[in-house]
Order: C-alpha cells, then sequence, then structure tokens
C-alpha cells in the first residue's frame, strides 16, 4: 500500500514539475502562481502544497535535482573522452532546458542562480582532484586553483552562451567546440602547472 502511495505521489510530482516548465517556457518564474501550476496539472491547490511550500521550494527542488544529474555526470568514470563527456553533459541540457535557462541565467558572471556558483565550485574541485589522481600532481598550486576556475568558468559560459541565445549553434557542432577546447586548455594548464604567470 504505501509503495502505492509512493508511486502516486511521485506521478504527481512529475505533473507538478512538467506543468511547471510549461509555464516557465512562457513567462518568467516571479509571475507563475501556484494556482496555474494545479490548473495545468489538473491536481488542487492543496495537493500541491502537500509536495512544496510555494513556487519557490518546486524551483529549488528541480534545480537540486538538475544539480545532482549533472555531478552524476561528472563522477560517471565510464567516460574517458572529452567528446563522450560533453556528448551526454550537453544532451542532458538540451533535454532539460527550461530549468537549465533558469540554473544558468544570464547575469553577466553566467550564474543565475546560488545553485550555478555552487555547480562552479563542485566542478572546479572535481577538476581539481581528476588532475591529482590522474595527472599523478601531489598538490593543487595557486596556480592550478586559478586555472581550474578559469577553465570551468569558460565551460559553464559557453553553455550559457548557447542556452540564452536559444541553443543558436547546432549542439552537435558545440560538442565538438567545447570538447577541443576544453582538452586544449587542460593540457596547456598541465604542461605548464608549474609556471608563474
Amino acid at each position: 500500500m504505501e509503495r502505492k502511495a509512493d508511486r502516486r505521489s511521485r506521478k504527481t510530482q512529475t505533473a507538478i514539475k512538467k506543468s511547471y516548465l510549461a509555464l516557465l517556457a512562457e513567462k518568467p518564474h516571479e509571475d507563475i502562481t501556484v494556482k496555474e501550476i494545479a490548473d495545468l496539472a489538473d491536481i488542487h491547490r492543496a495537493t500541491f502544497y502537500a509536495h512544496y511550500q510555494d513556487t519557490a521550494d518546486l524551483r529549488n527542488d528541480m534545480e537540486t535535482d538538475f544539480f545532482q544529474n549533472l555531478t552524476a555526470i561528472m563522477e560517471d568514470h565510464s567516460i574517458t573522452t572529452y567528446q563522450a563527456f560533453y556528448d551526454v553533459l550537453l544532451t542532458y541540457v538540451q533535454e532539460n532546458l527550461e530549468i537549465a535557462r533558469f540554473t544558468f541565467g544570464s547575469s553577466p558572471r553566467g550564474s543565475g542562480s546560488a545553485l550555478a556558483e555552487e555547480l562552479v565550485q563542485y566542478f572546479a574541485l572535481e577538476c581539481e582532484t581528476t588532475w591529482q589522481e590522474e595527472a599523478g600532481i601531489e598538490q593543487i598550486t595557486q596556480d592550478l586553483e586559478y586555472f581550474s576556475y578559469y577553465r570551468i568558468h569558460g565551460i559553464i559560459g559557453l553553455i550559457g552562451h548557447w542556452i540564452q541565445t536559444d541553443c543558436s549553434m547546432p549542439i552537435d557542432q558545440l560538442k565538438k567546440l567545447i570538447s577541443d577546447l576544453d582538452e586544449k586548455v587542460d593540457t596547456f594548464m598541465l604542461s605548464n602547472h608549474q609556471s608563474t604567470f
């Protein structure tokens, strides 16, 4: 009985999220009401409130899911090439474009939410850990720390620009561009990690 209730709850949450994304494609988050979401999901407002406190809580839950899925891609050790990594990453972003658009935003710093900054922090740390484990670097110097942020902000900036320009570049072209750039930047960073800039 509990399993059936869990399935019903997940189904309701999915309907709420789909309705929210449909509305988000038409208007800013700030203009979306609980009533609109409930009406579109064909549920009572009380049902919405059984799952979320308000639209901000819903947004936060969706961004958290988005973040966790991105980090799972980052931690997938079966992905061994730059091209394969960006193929998986950008395909996921494209499939979740509205929440990605909201997360990456359009501010000058390339972060539309606190979660975007958390994503930068996480990816930079993963980048440094990978260098230590795979390139045999014992200590992350200040140069490498700054390099990692340069690299991650560049990647997120490219993806953010692509999203904000309504995916003006074909995704396969973007995958090749970003994987080629990242490979070159990574190689440069590692070959010069003891230099002073």
